[in-house]
């Protein structure tokens, strides 16, 4: 599915489509593939880390390292890859990837009841961030002959500092979008 063809949410920047692409307890890293339009295997993860949280990404964004924001869903059930998820931002970590930003919204359902009492990042829970922080540290560790890849965070925003990151990347798909 095309990255255009899904809307960027319905109440931007309150309420956002989150795109699954890979499934909460995954090894395999899928990404969308800009030319084919399809989730493509863009690696299998060699630590016997799995992703914490289902995980996705935004349409009609773009960040710094050229990609759309990358978000973390936090939901009592997984869902499969490839559904698009209404999604209510909650918090952002502020990652470093390889010298490049690479933001990491946190969260929840728009519509899911359930979650309604998460407002905030800091509602997950006192070792939320340190699970969230630990995997992004770890899970890169099997490249470059088994030194790891250079990941390192600036710190953690709460839902008013995500609202601002998705600004932020629809403002910059939109002038990119506009100057091509």
């Amino acid at each position: 599915m095309p990255n255009e063809q899904v809307p960027t949410g319905r109440d931007v920047p309150n309420s956002v489509n989150l795109i699954i692409e890979i499934q909460k307890g995954s090894q395999n890293k899928y990404e969308y593939d800009k030319t084919s339009g399809r989730l493509t295997l863009d690696r299998v993860n060699a630590t016997m880390l799995v992703y914490p949280a289902d995980y996705g990404y935004i349409p009609n964004t773009l960040c710094q390292d050229g990609d759309p924001l990358d978000a973390l869903l936090i939901i009592h059930e997984s869902v499969p890859t490839g559904i698009v998820v209404p999604s209510r931002p909650i918090g952002v970590l502020y990652m470093i990837d390889d010298g490049e930003a690479d933001e990491k919204l946190i969260c929840v359902p728009s519509d899911d009841v359930s979650m309604d009492w998460a407002k905030e990042i800091d509602d997950l829970g006192e070792h939320f961030k340190k699970v969230i922080e630990h995997f992004y540290t770890h899970y890169k560790d099997w490249k470059n002959n088994w030194q790891g890849s250079p990941v390192s965070f600036k710190g953690w925003g709460n839902a008013e500092a995500a609202r601002k990151v998705i600004e932020d990347s629809t403002a910059r798909y939109r002038d990119r979008s506009s100057s091509s």
